[in-house]
C-alpha cells in the first residue's frame, strides 16, 4: 500500500514537472522542466566552481603563510615610552637588542595591551617591523569565504535569471489567454444570454 501510494506520488511529481503528451499544455509549460534543469546544473557547476576557487585559494594563502613565516622572526622588544593612542589601537616606543646593535622603533598595539613590559615584534628580513605573519588558520578562513562568495553569487544570479525567464513566461501566458479569450469569449456570451 505504501509503496503504490509512493509510486503514484512519483508519477505525479514526474507529470508536473514534465508535461509530456497533454493535449492542453501549451509550449510555454516547458519553462518548468527546463528551468529545473537549467537550476540543477547551475548548482552543481556552482559547487565545482567554488570547489576549484577554494582550493586555488587555500594553496596559494598557505604559500604565502610559508613565505611570510621563513622571511620574518619574531624577537621581544621592551616598551619604552607610549607616543599616542586612538580608540583601537595605541602606538608605542620599543627597543630590542644589545648595545651596540640595540633597535628602536615606534610599533602599534591594541588598547588592551599593557603600556610597560616586554611585547612581541615581528621583523622582516631587513630588521624592520613589520606586520605577524598570516597563519593558516587564517588561509583557510579566506579560502572558505572565496568559495562562499562564489556559491551565494551564483545562487543569486540562478535566482535572478529565473525569477525574469518567469515573469516573461508568465507575461507570455497571460497575452495567450487573453487572445484566446477574445475569440471564445463572445461565443459563451452568447450562450450565457
Amino acid at each position: 500500500m505504501g509503496a503504490d501510494r509512493n509510486r503514484d506520488g512519483l508519477r505525479r511529481l514526474l507529470r508536473r514537472v514534465f508535461p509530456g503528451a497533454n493535449p492542453l499544455r501549451r509550449r510555454t509549460d516547458y519553462f518548468e522542466p527546463i528551468a529545473l534543469v537549467f537550476a540543477v546544473l547551475s548548482a552543481v557547476a556552482a559547487i565545482v566552481l567554488a570547489t576549484v576557487v577554494a582550493q586555488g585559494e587555500l594553496r596559494g594563502r598557505l604559500a604565502q603563510v610559508e613565505r611570510e613565516h621563513a622571511t620574518r622572526q619574531q624577537v621581544v622588544a621592551t616598551v619604552v615610552a607610549e607616543v599616542g593612542s586612538t580608540t583601537a589601537q595605541r602606538s608605542v616606543a620599543v627597543r630590542w637588542g644589545e648595545p651596540p646593535d640595540e633597535r628602536f622603533a615606534v610599533v602599534e598595539l591594541p588598547t588592551r595591551a599593557p603600556v610597560a613590559g616586554t611585547v612581541p615584534v615581528w621583523l622582516d628580513q631587513g630588521g624592520q617591523p613589520t606586520s605577524p605573519p598570516m597563519t593558516s588558520a587564517q588561509a583557510t578562513q579566506a579560502a572558505g569565504l572565496a568559495g562562499a562568495a562564489v556559491l551565494i553569487g551564483s545562487a543569486l544570479t540562478v535566482v535572478v535569471l529565473v525569477t525574469i525567464a518567469r515573469l516573461w513566461v508568465t507575461r507570455r501566458r497571460l497575452a495567450a489567454w487573453a487572445a484566446e479569450w477574445a475569440i471564445v469569449g463572445p461565443q459563451w456570451r452568447r450562450h450565457a444570454s
